[in-house]
């Protein structure tokens, strides 16, 4: 039975069963004497005596049935092709790089429109299964390096294909990664068809000094020139579609990059981390010199006390709080199905990684289909080989079946396994045993849930706001 305590010295008692906080007057609160008010005692008399602070039993479900992988996939609603492995840059930090180990060859080998057109109408198949349980829904394409404007010509002919489509009741759009050294020569093209862009920039000249091409070519001036370019012809469409991903590294931080591209082109760039999966052992030292977290730079720009309204300083704290309102507290449902349960939802699947194929798929120029492109590419989910598509809807609920069971035992002893974020495929999930590096404690849970109650005391008008606006899905 927590017993939390708020910056304003309120405190509360926690009942893990019920995800419920009861405000209790302070003194004595430890040894349960509420003789100061004998409503408050009355009240926890009742409540205790009615089972309200008996412990929450969790159970956890580690089979994952097959039937769920084919709902996955007929309901799917984003790919990612890889178009081509080539890239004419050579970033020092680059995913597929020396720093990395964890993935397939690079050999330039651009994508095929035939092994897109294959799982583009295994998809459409699904698409118009009975699995498909979804309405009036866009299908989003991604395309993705290397650097994908080395090979337009697939792009061309996928987005045809699409459009061509008349027998699914879908919408698609489109969308780019791309280090925009080609940008001027296909700005119009990629204007035409909306293509929503993300830009690869780390900030100003230094913080995107490890963006170089094959001969140690610092790219910052001729990026950002293309992209002043695409601003200048198509300003609604630049407003509209494009934005930046700034790579995190110890040459850049969250403060920089933000305000520099926020001076620039106005806008608000995506933050994002170095992957620390799969790092080649004799590389591990340069990896950690280069490493910089958001953490830290966030602590940084606040140490520093810069105040400059470069981005919402509460975005993150609001985001987190709705976190812990939606796991914490009672008064969430995830769809309509929860609201009309009589019973509790108890069981939980191990782990916080996204099902096989429940947001995203992954298809390589070497033909292997994964559930995401964060992840090392060993671990494909199925093929594509001799024009003919392979994947083995049981042989993947298997593998999940299998991980599940050998995550239980970190699950069960964590306060956090009906919250969690981590990904099984940053913990070797192919190993015999699997150790969880971020397993929540008694203590730090009650850290966590004095922090949701002290922000929920200071921004009162806040609660209401989030559950006015947000939807059941």
């Amino acid at each position: 039975m927590p017993i939390l305590l708020s910056n304003s010295k309120n405190r509360y008692i926690y009942s893990e069963k019920n995800k419920y906080a009861i405000f209790v007057p302070n003194p004595l609160l430890e040894s349960q004497s509420f003789s100061e008010n004998l409503y408050y005692q009355k009240k926890y008399e009742f409540l205790k005596e009615k089972g309200f602070f008996s412990e929450r039993k969790i159970e956890f479900e580690t089979n994952y049935k097959e039937y769920n992988v084919l709902l996955n996939l007929a309901n799917l609603r984003q790919i990612l092709i890889e178009v081509t492995d080539h890239c004419n840059l050579k970033c020092k930090y680059c995913g597929y790089g020396e720093l990395y180990s964890n993935h397939d060859r690079r050999e330039t080998k651009n994508q095929t429109f035939e092994n897109t057109k294959i799982v583009i109408d295994y998809l459409i198949d699904l698409w118009n299964s009975k699995y498909n349980i979804s309405v009036n829904n866009i299908f989003s394409v991604g395309f993705y390096g290397g650097e994908p404007l080395l090979n337009v010509k697939l792009i061309k002919q996928i987005i045809e294909y699409l459009e061509n489509k008349t027998d699914v009741k879908l919408s698609f759009d489109y969308n780019m990664t791309t280090n925009a050294i080609l940008l001027d020569q296909y700005m119009d093209f990629i204007a035409e068809k909306k293509i929503r862009l993300l830009i690869s920039l780390d900030g100003d000249k230094y913080g995107s000094s490890y963006r170089v091409d094959k001969n140690g070519k610092e790219s910052f001036n001729e990026v950002v020139s293309n992209v002043h370019k695409l601003r200048e012809k198509y300003p609604d469409y630049f407003n509209e579609n494009v934005n930046f991903n700034v790579v995190l590294h110890d040459r850049n931080s969250v403060y920089t990059s933000t305000k520099y591209i926020r001076d620039e082109f106005g806008k608000i760039p995506r933050i994002t981390e170095l992957n620390s999966s799969g790092i080649s052992k004799d590389k591990v030292e340069v990896f950690n010199r280069m490493f910089k977290s958001k953490l830290s730079s966030f602590k940084e720009f606040s140490d520093n006390n810069i105040d400059e309204d470069i981005f919402d300083k509460e975005g993150d704290n609001k985001m987190y709080y709705h976190r812990m309102l939606m796991s914490y507290t009672g008064n969430y449902y995830k769809n309509y199905f929860d609201l009309f349960s009589k019973t509790e939802r108890s069981r939980y699947i191990p782990s916080g990684t996204c099902k096989p194929f429940e947001k995203k798929m992954f298809l390589t120029v070497n033909g292997k289909l994964l559930p995401c492109e964060r992840i090392g590419q060993e671990f494909y989910l199925g093929t594509i080989a001799d024009g003919k598509l392979n994947i083995d809807t049981k042989q993947i609920s298997d593998f999940y079946s299998n991980v599940y069971r050998k995550l239980v035992s970190n699950c069960a002893r964590c306060k956090w396994s009906t919250s969690c974020s981590q990904c099984f495929y940053f913990l070797n999930p192919n190993d015999e045993k699997i150790s969880c590096p971020n397993i929540f404690t008694e203590k730090k849970l009650n850290n966590y849930l004095d922090w949701l109650l002290s922000y929920s005391e200071e921004n009162p008008q806040l609660y209401f706001e989030l559950m006015s606006n947000i939807a059941i899905d």
